[in-house]
């Protein structure tokens, strides 16, 4: 076993890590920017860009954001205007979001860090302009933390409600959005959690294994079904990045759910191109969040369990695929492979020319449609209980759709 922390290739190249940041920024493997501005809004973008002229080396990320967060928490705390104190304590707590993604070890400093951004979440909740209540779900000895939001103007009676989480890199937190959010605007009710391995729930001692997202979503679904506000039979999911990977193990053993929508792929068996190829900042955090940090080996094995392809022939209701052609981290090939052997309908789309996060200014994406927007759509079709066909809408660089057809009518060819 290696004592040493990370994988050996984060250990050994951390000087390119450092010298690639200087060069390309905070966006050096991933938009983080991007990500975490699209729920905070354009306000937030000064506290970016002094963030980017300040973060020279991967060591200055956890002081220099949480210094951001501190700012805005005072801000909020200072506040006479009940709004303005809203805006600036949900801005701190996705601030010390960021702040805490940098530290892939267990200890105080980085519990204490999660338990201020609770703290200002919580204080955002209190004053926000629809109903957000912390929840906290059993699960193995520990929980699994969310926040359950009902759209504004709720008065009462079942809602459908989406399923939410984010990737590896993007909480709970940052799963709706401070104003205008695309399934709050729709009347979804939205459970926005953190799984196994994932945001808080790590930090908490709930880690990742290839099996623990199946048994979080029997939990989760349960939880559901206590709940008035929540219409069970009009249960939907929506992953994104690695949470494309995670709703998608949930909806395959939950036929509760009519629907799931995952984007920005991570589908690729095994998990090569992410772990091997990518940043090796990726492995250094999937290391920690499934509590093998100290060993590469047993990680490298773990790694190999990661595979849809036995489950996905479980999977009973609509399955909407949402990826970039050119996806750097997860060969789309392997998301035409899935959806082929999807026995449920399973449409797909798909960005010409799109990388991972679907955030960086290709022309299909920049003309195209907004993949948020489609899959909040497509999921409302879900639960008014309108039919899911097996298409492709392949977005060009004009931004205009061309239907293609579905892998399941080659093969049927």
């Amino acid at each position: 076993m290696d004592h040493a922390i990370g994988p050996r290739r984060w250990r050994e190249q951390r000087w390119v890590i450092d010298s690639v940041l200087r060069t390309d920024g905070l966006e050096w493997d991933q938009p983080r920017v991007a990500y975490t501005l699209r729920p905070m809004g354009v306000d937030a973008t000064p506290d970016f860009r002094l963030a980017q002229s300040r973060i020279h080396k991967f060591a200055d990320m956890v002081p220099v954001f949480t210094e951001l967060a501190e700012r805005r928490e005072r801000l909020a705390r200072a506040a006479t205007n009940p709004v303005t104190a809203r805006e600036n304590f949900f801005h701190a707590a996705l601030l010390y979001v960021t702040a805490e993604w940098p530290i892939w070890r267990d200890g105080p400093d980085l519990v204490a860090l999660d338990d201020r951004k609770n703290a200002c979440y919580q204080a955002y909740a209190e004053l926000a302009d629809h109903h957000v209540e912390r929840v906290e779900i059993p699960f193995d000895g520990g929980v699994i933390p969310a926040w359950f939001h009902l759209p504004p103007g709720y008065a009462g009676g079942p809602l459908p409600t989406v399923l939410s989480c984010g990737g590896m890199d993007a909480p709970k937190e940052l799963n709706v959005n401070l104003y205008g959010d695309k399934f709050l605007e729709r009347g979804f009710a939205v459970l926005a959690f953190d799984g196994p391995g994932q945001g808080e729930a790590p930090v908490r001692g709930v880690k990742f294994t290839p099996t623990a997202w199946i048994e979080a979503g029997e939990k989760i679904v349960a939880w559901c079904r206590q709940r008035a506000e929540v219409d069970s039979a009009r249960i939907v999911g929506f992953g994104l990045s690695f949470g494309s990977y995670w709703m998608s193990q949930i909806a395959a053993t939950q036929p509760a759910l009519q629907g799931s929508a995952v984007g920005l792929v991570c589908h690729e068996p095994g998990c090569h191109m992410i772990f091997e190829m990518a940043s090796p900042s990726f492995k250094a955090r999937y290391m920690w969040m499934s509590g093998l940090e100290h060993d590469e080996g047993a990680f490298d094995k773990m790694a190999q369990q990661i595979d849809l392809r036995p489950l996905i022939v479980q999977m009973s209701a609509p399955w909407l695929v949402i990826a970039g052609d050119e996806d750097e981290l997860s060969p789309v090939e392997h998301s035409y492979d899935l959806a082929r052997q999807c026995p449920a309908p399973a449409p797909m789309l798909v960005y010409q020319q799109g990388r991972h996060a679907l955030s960086l200014p290709t022309p299909s994406v920049a003309l195209g449609p907004n993949w948020v927007t489609y899959a909040a759509d497509w999921l409302l079709d879900r639960v008014q209980d309108q039919p899911a066909e097996d298409v492709v809408d392949y977005v060009l660089p004009s931004g205009q759709i061309e239907r293609r057809p579905h892998p399941k009518e080659i093969d049927a060819a």
